[in-house]
């Protein structure tokens, strides 16, 4: 069985030996190591440890998605001591806005996708936002996430709420709007944007391009954008992707730590109506935990939640994600009319409360922080 130890921390990455005719591994980007890391026959030896106090093989990690029964519980108790050591027994609860269901992308797993024809999708108004973010306010968050599809059509509003958010309430603020040029990215920065999430989804370039029809190369370019104009960075994928395997997953946690977020999420895959993937079965809930217990060993200063989709494919499944190291929450906070009509799941989505939310803390044992935590700045970075 995996020992779970903590032995000196490397810091990162060993290159693969010399190769002709291969580019200077300062010149790859950082999908062309985890390419490295696939396809290498010294993939297996390689280790996983960048700014973290854990190191694991390749192999190692495989063991560890496989964990059940008391190797399970043996992880979990690991990553909750890493969670504690590292963060107290804090979770951070923050509040999500869902302010439009437009998408110009065509992912196979979620019905928002624009080739569907749906005849309800919103746009939320600036005000709608507004009150909204007091709403969470008056709750006791003080982070917003705004999400939704990737709508360049919805910049204009972005550039009206952010500045409000922050002048009139001063929240922090959480981008989750997809991909856009790095010049956007700079005004949506200058505009009161403290942070922004950008999952990666699938580290193989081929399973990435079956579920979002893009490119892998792409998405990582758009990510080293959000670091390069000074955003504090979330990124994370999806377990039980339609020909997904344990290995594709150990490269995702490997690229997860080759990237070195502020937030990291691992979400199981739900199949969604009205896409081709609606008949797929449901990611499973005890690989997505194990993936989180995982990278908190592997990534102590990240702050990783309990996403809705553990709920939504079993009850309890929140708890059990604080109970493998997560430290934090989202409550919902879309306007209850236009709630049904995101559609990021599926059409029977579990909707995160406030009430929720303190009924599992406490059977975690865990403290809802009022006001919330923030990403401790990484290694040679200042506080923003």
């Amino acid at each position: 069985m995996l020992r779970i130890t903590s032995p000196t921390p490397r810091w990162r990455l060993p290159r693969e030996p010399a190769c002709e005719n291969r580019p200077a591994p300062e010149a790859a980007l950082v999908a062309a190591i985890i390419i490295v890391l696939r396809y290498s026959p010294y993939a297996d030896g390689w280790t996983c440890a960048l700014v973290t106090s854990q190191i694991f093989s390749r192999s190692e990690i495989l063991e560890l998605l496989q964990a059940r029964g008391p190797a399970q519980e043996a992880l979990f108790s690991r990553a909750c001591e890493v969670r504690n050591a590292r963060h107290g027994r804090a979770v951070g609860v923050r509040g999500v806005i869902e302010f439009t269901s437009f998408c110009r992308k065509d992912c196979s797993y979620c019905a928002m996708r624009r080739s569907n024809r749906i005849p309800d999708r919103f746009r939320l108004s600036a005000d709608e936002v507004l009150e909204a973010a007091a709403c969470a306010q008056a709750c006791g968050i003080a982070t917003i996430l705004l999400q939704g599809g990737e709508d360049v059509g919805s910049d204009r509003l972005l550039d009206e709420v952010l500045p409000r958010i922050k002048r009139e309430l001063k929240l922090y603020v959480i981008l989750n709007v997809g991909e856009r040029t790095r010049s956007r990215f700079e005004q949506f920065r200058r505009l009161g944007a403290d942070a922004f999430i950008m999952k990666f989804e699938a580290s193989n370039p081929a399973l990435y391009a079956q579920a979002t029809h893009g490119s892998l190369m792409d998405r990582l370019e758009n990510l080293r954008r959000l670091r390069d104009v000074g955003f504090v960075v979330g990124t994370g994928n999806i377990v039980g992707l339609p020909g997904q395997t344990l290995e594709h997953l150990a490269d995702d946690l490997l690229l997860a730590c080759e990237l070195g977020p502020d937030y990291l999420s691992s979400s199981p895959f739900i199949p969604n109506e009205g896409t081709p993937w609606e008949r797929e079965p449901v990611g499973d809930l005890d690989t997505t935990l194990n993936f989180l217990a995982a990278s908190r060993i592997l990534l102590e200063r990240a702050l990783i939640p309990s996403v809705s989709a553990l709920e939504k494919v079993r009850p309890g499944g929140q708890l059990r994600g604080l109970l493998a190291g997560a430290n934090v929450m989202t409550v919902n906070c879309t306007p209850s009319r236009r709630r049904d009509q995101y559609r990021i799941y599926s059409r029977e989505r579990f909707v995160v409360t406030l009430g929720h939310v303190g009924r599992t803390l406490e059977a975690a044992g865990l403290d809802f922080v009022r006001g919330g935590i923030l990403p401790a700045p990484q290694i040679g970075q200042g506080t923003r």
